[in-house]
């Protein structure tokens, strides 16, 4: 299993030229070998040539602009009621195992004993989610490059909104719950 490395947030400061980097500027974000330590720095995007040498990854990002409303992750028990509901929907396994990694890594579930089994030629992992103990099987499906960038975008769409937007669904749900029993726990769009 590959170990966990802690990395720093945005720094919001471009490691050449030591200036802030701007509202709405696009910028490299690299993560580099310090001797035993891995350090995150900003290259704003004129500074950039190429990655360093010792750099272990990197990635184009832009700085929010005051404008954006800020993106937050749906509640963990929503995220694994979402992946209880993706595991009747064949069309939907690639995108099921994606969550399933991103919530072990969030340490949401936890890898169970034994690790990996296979079911009529398919592989799957068992999973124990980390608040109830209750175990699940998830199907690990083959994902090819082409596949990625839509999984991706698939997933951002299902597991993120925006911050006003689920606080007030937060104080709906709490609010009316008791006179409409039908709003907590319903589909929303």
């Amino acid at each position: 299993m590959l170990g966990e490395y802690k990395v720093g947030r945005c720094t919001q400061q471009c490691y050449t030229l030591q200036r802030p980097l701007r509202s709405g500027e696009w910028y490299y974000s690299v993560v580099v070998e310090e001797g035993d330590d891995l350090q995150r720095r900003e290259y704003s995007a004129e500074a950039w040539s190429d990655p360093p040498e010792n750099a272990v990854g990197w990635w184009k990002s832009r700085m929010p602009t005051s404008e954006e409303k800020k993106m937050v992750l749906a509640p963990p028990e929503v995220l694994v009621d979402l992946l209880r509901q993706m595991e009747s929907i064949p069309e939907r396994q690639k995108s099921r195992y994606l969550l399933a990694l991103m919530l072990m890594r969030r340490r949401v579930l936890k890898a169970a004993n034994p690790p990996q089994e296979t079911r009529d030629q398919l592989d799957y992992m068992r999973v124990l989610i980390a608040s109830t103990g209750e175990e699940m099987g998830i199907l690990i499906p083959r994902i090819t490059r082409e596949e990625a960038d839509l999984l991706r975008d698939e997933l951002n769409e299902l597991l993120y909104c925006e911050a006003e937007e689920e606080m007030d669904e937060q104080v709906i749900s709490s609010q009316d719950s008791e006179s409409n029993p039908s709003l907590v726990g319903g589909d929303q769009e």
